[in-house]
């Protein structure tokens, strides 16, 4: 049975795509006539002009609805779109949080005046959002968050600390959850999600340098900060909703299986000669090629399934859990049977288009926390489709 990955109006959507990349693309992008970035600033700048280009030429949004600004499309083209966008190694999406979690959210829980007011800023790369979930003692255990928000006239006060949140320093607007009423019987009970502008009074981005050089995570702090009525998204003590709806279409983003298919061929093309005569490593290489493969194949199930139900479901865990792991092994077996050279081959700033087997490897560990640990994802696969028992039942 032919896919609809493969059919007419996705071949054409395809070749549209292709033309547009091949005329749209930074100049001598992925090659070393592409000057680095400054610093990260200057790389933010460069990446939200991406994005704006991007909502120019059509391909922001696709399968959001058109009078948001977006395609109008369906989940399929949007699949497409991400396939291509791996292959040519487009420049990264900056405002990912924005849209592909935050734009979703909104359009199933936001008010017309939020939808109006946000989507469409977010397409354009006027708006870049920050994710305010995990807190020191509330990652993975989401629930036992202790961010507070207190009722204050038509609005809201805000006291608490984010931590892990990625690009905050560069954020203009997060999607927070507080707790609006104590915590009860059912811990997730009593959760509010709000809009927060990030220029907000009382609130604090204290980015967390790491090892190389770069602060792709801060801690936020929350001091009394004052929040409108209108920034509530849902209801009052609801925002639990908010919360799994955004984090499914996380997950759903972050299966990078088309990724794993270029990975896993661009090892296998960089294998040298003895290394493909060797029958152990070819073996080892073609078995991830098919497992690459077959991932590709379960993103394109997936697609189809969520564009069926109209919401993202425990597939998406699956694929993340399945993508992310799968890169793991790929980036450890190039590192075990590539000589050095190609190994420690140089990348410069920016994202140019090109790999580090290196950083790929540090981003793999990554990979499998963000978005909900491997644990959590297997978890949520044993509890909603296998029926196994909730985490501590005995």
């Amino acid at each position: 049975m032919s896919s609809p990955f493969d059919g007419d109006h996705a071949r054409a959507f395809r070749g549209e795509l292709r033309q547009w990349f091949a005329d749209n693309l930074p100049a001598g992008w992925g090659t070393e006539r592409f000057a680095p970035h400054a610093d990260e600033d200057a790389e933010v700048r460069f990446l939200r002009g991406w994005q704006r280009t991007l909502y120019d030429g059509g391909w922001a949004g696709i399968s959001w609805p058109a009078e948001y600004g977006g395609r109008g499309a369906t989940l399929l083209e949007q699949a497409v779109f991400v396939e291509e966008r791996d292959r040519v190694k487009a420049p990264f999406d900056i405002g990912i949080v924005g849209t592909q979690m935050v734009g979703p959210m909104l359009i199933t829980f936001g008010t017309r005046e939020q939808k109006d007011r946000y989507l469409r800023r977010i397409l354009t790369g006027a708006d870049l959002w920050c994710q305010g979930f995990s807190e020191p003692e509330a990652g993975s255990d989401l629930a036992g968050l202790r961010t507070r928000a207190v009722a204050d006239g038509d609005g809201w006060r805000v006291s608490g600390q984010k931590v892990w949140t990625s690009r905050a320093q560069h954020a203009d607007m997060m999607i927070l959850l507080a707790r609006t009423t104590p915590v009860g019987d059912v811990p997730h009970r009593g959760i509010s999600a709000f809009a927060v502008p990030m220029d907000s009074p009382g609130l604090t981005v204290r980015p967390l340098r790491q090892i190389n050089g770069s602060a792709e995570f801060c801690e936020v702090f929350l001091d009394e900060v004052p929040i409108a009525a209108d920034a509530l998204i849902g209801k009052v003590d609801e925002g639990w909703k908010v919360a799994m709806t955004t984090l499914s279409w996380e997950r759903f983003a972050t299966t990078r299986a088309f990724e794993m298919r270029r990975l896993a061929a661009q090892l296998w093309t960089a294998l040298p000669e003895e290394a493909r005569a060797d029958n152990a490593v070819r073996a080892r290489v073609l078995e991830l090629l098919a497992q690459a493969h077959a991932g590709g194949l379960s993103y394109q199930r997936m697609v189809s399934t969520v564009t069926a139900k109209g919401e993202v479901g425990v597939d998406a865990s699956a694929g993340k859990l399945f993508s992310t792991e799968l890169g793991q092994r790929i980036v450890d077996l190039a590192l075990s049977v590539l000589p050095p050279p190609d190994v420690l081959g140089e990348v410069r700033p920016g994202n140019q288009g090109t790999t580090s087997w290196p950083l790929e490897w540090v981003n793999g560990f990554k990979n499998t926390i963000a978005a909900g640990t491997s644990q959590v994802q297997r978890n949520i696969i044993g509890e909603r489709v296998l029926g196994l028992p909730k985490g501590g039942a005995r």
